[in-house]
């Protein structure tokens, strides 16, 4: 009798522990998951921060051409040498026109300043997302409570809210760039797999199954 009661208590500890080990794969498995969410945002935000810097320069290269060929007297006496007096008086004013609305579209559109907005954030993220990298390598190693990793994980998810709640909005041509620079599909779903591709090889799932 005091066999079958210990043969019970031993299971149920056996069990308790499988249980425990599955509750710990699935804590991994969500913070892989955030980790690759968050992994993406970064790139989005680094990517539209580029897309932003290109249009500030092609926006201040035009608005500098255009100033210095829209000298009245020195555009007009070039133009009129092709065109009729006449013609080259327009010619002129629409260049002008063409320099005031630039004028105003950099007051309207500043593309210096989001792209540093993008840049900032990204910073921020870069930082959520290697703290997670680590949280990742220490339940991985054993080094790292589940009480604790989810003291951790909440910390970052707190910490990703406000700096997401922050954040400019992206384009679908910044998503499309980073997916294309994460060689991802377009789905913000991750295998195994694909997870496996943005973490270090010591840090694969997949690898560390085929040791076993």
């Amino acid at each position: 009798m005091l066999y079958a009661e210990a043969d019970t208590h031993g299971d149920t500890m056996i069990d308790a522990a499988r249980d425990q080990d599955d509750v710990d794969a699935i804590l991994l498995a969500q913070i892989r998951e955030t980790y690759g969410k968050v992994l993406y945002s970064h790139k989005i935000h680094e990517k539209q921060s580029d897309l932003c810097f290109r249009r500030h320069r092609l926006q201040r290269g035009w608005l500098v051409v255009l100033t210095a060929v829209s000298s009245g007297a020195f555009l007009a006496s070039v133009v009129g040498l092709f065109i009729e007096q006449q013609h080259a008086a327009l010619v002129t004013s629409f260049i002008a026109l063409l320099v005031t609305a630039l004028n105003l579209g950099t007051k309207t559109f500043k593309y210096g300043e989001e792209s540093q907005r993008h840049r900032e954030v990204a910073a921020r993220l870069w930082n959520v997302r290697e703290s997670y990298l680590s949280l990742i390598a220490d339940m991985m190693s054993g080094a790292v409570s589940s009480s604790d990793a989810r003291a951790r994980r909440d910390e970052l998810q707190e910490l990703s809210r406000e700096i997401y709640s922050d954040a400019p909005r992206t384009t679908s041509k910044a998503y499309e760039m980073a997916r294309d620079g994460l060689k991802d599909n377009e789905e913000l779903t991750f295998s195994e797999k694909e997870l496996d591709a943005f973490v270090p090889e010591h840090l694969r799932l997949g690898a560390a199954k085929g040791g076993m």
